[in-house]
């Protein structure tokens, strides 16, 4: 498959620590910004992309086999994580899912609304839900970046 190449104008490329997260639900316009997940998201010059969030303060198993009981709680504290292609139209970046902890995830396409000041980038999902009830929310979500990738181009025979 091959990875169309994001515009190198668009400053997304590097290496992005979350720094600040928020979620306003539709139906009454509260706003959540008590949640504070731990996450990294990293967008390749190339068109690759990786998001891991895991809720904050998870606890390590107690020892160095994983109980079928701990195994559990940690899933449980998995937000996301998935890692495929982007790409870049104005101001939507489209992940397109190739593996994700949820597999209903994976194939598909999810689109964010994105901006990139210098070394913040803030994310705005589109309407979703959380999958333990039906309100729908949109989360934003500010990040700091922590390593900046060199706009290159990939060689033609390097491309997937």
């Amino acid at each position: 498959m091959s990875v169309a190449i994001p515009d190198a104008n668009s400053g997304i490329a590097g290496i992005w620590r979350l720094v600040s997260y928020t979620r306003r639900y539709l139906d009454t316009g509260e706003v959540r910004s008590d949640m504070r997940p731990n996450a990294y998201i990293m967008y390749s010059p190339g068109g690759h992309m990786m998001s891991l969030t895991v809720e904050e303060n998870r606890l390590p198993p107690a020892g160095p086999v994983v109980t079928d009981e701990e195994r559990i709680r940690l899933f449980n504290t998995i937000i996301s994580a998935y890692a495929g292609t982007y790409r870049i139209e104005g101001n939507q970046v489209t992940h397109h899912v190739e593996m994700s902890w949820n597999e209903a995830w994976t194939g598909t396409d999810q689109v964010r609304s994105y901006s990139v000041d210098g070394d913040k980038l803030t994310i705005e999902t589109t309407p979703r839900t959380a999958g333990t009830d039906n309100r729908q929310f949109i989360n934003t979500l500010k990040w700091q970046r922590t390593e900046a990738f060199p706009m290159t181009t990939p060689d033609a025979n390097t491309a997937h």
